[in-house]
């Protein structure tokens, strides 16, 4: 059994943030958590300490493997962006050696960062998601990720025959969904509407419905690209409607990015899809500003992405707080100027974890620390002064100033996979 200790942060709704100094949490051989307690603790085999805090594993839920190590290179349209860099990125992982060795460095930087949990897409490449899925189950990773799927209007390096894709996602889902104790996860990976014939899209629904897979895509994520759903699907009023008619809008969806949804939320809400937010992405690339606020009053389940690499921060805290202050931004900038109620640093640390694990259906699993639960846990050292401010204040203040570096140890289900 191992034994943390230090002050727990646990985040159990958008609005109630539990801060518990002096807390033991205990963690099985299976790596679950076994007890969370009140009391001090110390000895050798004890991690953390009166200066460390607990907290739950960090959720990525949009990003892309394939472009870890381009991140930052401004100055390009979201199209433009695919062209110059999407593209080529994907093109290097037909060699699956490669592939491998970026994979490595993609979980080494996850952790580093203090996520446990990524919906990430891989590339078009089937032995490349293999060796990819390959790691994840090595290193510890608890993933959501799959094979991009695409077969018209890509580069032909990319393109494939449309029964080829789904068969081999098909392959992929049967050997990896569900291994590990359900800590990897198979997505079907659509890129979006435009860059795949209705085939695919009706084919890539039916698979993930009959393995019970996770879908991944993006939607409503800029006027260009509204504007050429538009031209392929004329008869559709936009990508959302595009998703509803191939079925590809499930609890077990996640949609990337969301900036235009507007009228389509009470569908997205109904069908229980969920909208990751990539608040640095949408202005990185100029797209737009997703309203966070409507979106969560519609009902829609929401998680965070860093959207690597269009995206260029991999540290979730750094994209919660982008998340809180495109909001304010949002609203003192209306006009007339807003009077609705922005997400505060509760809402963040909620949406970093617990409610990031409901919107992925993981929340019986992970997302909190909790008897019960997987043990997903970060221990830190952040600044001391924190400590002494008056509680209601300490989780703003934890959430603003966190750094990588002050991460000691994460554990994913009980096992530590570093720093």
């Amino acid at each position: 059994m191992q034994t943390l200790y230090g002050t727990l942060l646990d985040a159990r709704s958008a609005d109630e943030c539990r801060i518990a100094p002096d807390t033991i949490v205990r963690i099985d051989a299976d790596g679950r958590i076994a007890q969370v307690e009140s009391d001090k603790a110390g000895g050798r085999d004890v991690i953390g300490g009166e200066d460390r805090w607990i907290l739950p594993g960090f959720v990525d839920a949009h990003l892309h493997l394939p472009q870890w190590d381009r991140r930052g290179i401004d100055g390009l349209s979201l199209f433009d962006w695919h062209e110059r860099i999407v593209y080529p990125a994907e093109a290097r992982m037909r060699d699956a050696s490669f592939a491998e060795r970026l994979a490595e460095d993609f979980v080494s930087g996850m952790v580093a960062n203090g996520t446990t949990t990524v919906a990430a897409f891989g590339s078009p490449f089937a032995k490349a998601t293999d060796r990819a899925f390959s790691v994840f189950a090595r290193r510890g990773l608890r993933v959501v990720y799959g094979k991009m799927l695409n077969d018209t209007d890509c580069p032909n390096e990319l393109r494939q025959e449309t029964d080829q894709a789904l068969d081999e996602a098909r392959e992929l889902a049967a050997k990896w969904h569900g291994k590990e104790n359900g800590r990897l996860n198979y997505a079907f990976c659509p890129r979006m509407p435009i860059c795949c014939s209705e085939k695919l899209l009706r084919g890539a629904a039916a698979l993930a419905g009959m393995i019970e897979c996770y879908i991944q895509t993006h939607g409503a994520e800029s006027i260009a690209e509204a504007s050429a759903v538009r031209d392929r699907f004329p008869d559709l009023l936009d990508d959302i409607d595009v998703f509803k008619e191939m079925g590809l809008l499930t609890p077990r969806t996640l949609l990337g990015h969301g900036v235009f949804l507007h009228q389509q939320r009470h569908l997205i809400a109904e069908t229980r899809t969920a909208v990751v937010h990539c608040p640095t992405a949408n202005l990185f690339l100029e797209t737009g500003m997703m309203d966070y606020v409507a979106h969560r009053a519609a009902g829609i389940r929401m998680a965070l992405g860093s959207s690597i690499a269009g995206g260029y921060d991999a540290f979730m805290p750094r994209v919660a707080v982008f998340c809180l202050q495109a909001a304010k931004g949002m609203k003192t900038h209306a006009v007339p100027r807003g009077t609705h109620k922005v997400p505060g640093p509760t809402e963040a640390w909620w949406i970093l974890t617990r409610g990031a694990a409901e919107a992925l259906s993981m929340s019986d699993r992970v997302g909190a620390i909790e008897p019960g639960m997987e043990a997903d846990c970060l221990v830190v050292r952040p600044e001391p002064w924190i400590r002494q401010l008056p509680m209601t204040q300490q989780a703003s203040a934890l959430l603003y100033t966190i750094q990588p570096q002050q991460i000691e140890h994460v554990l994913i289900a009980g096992r530590r996979v570093g720093p």
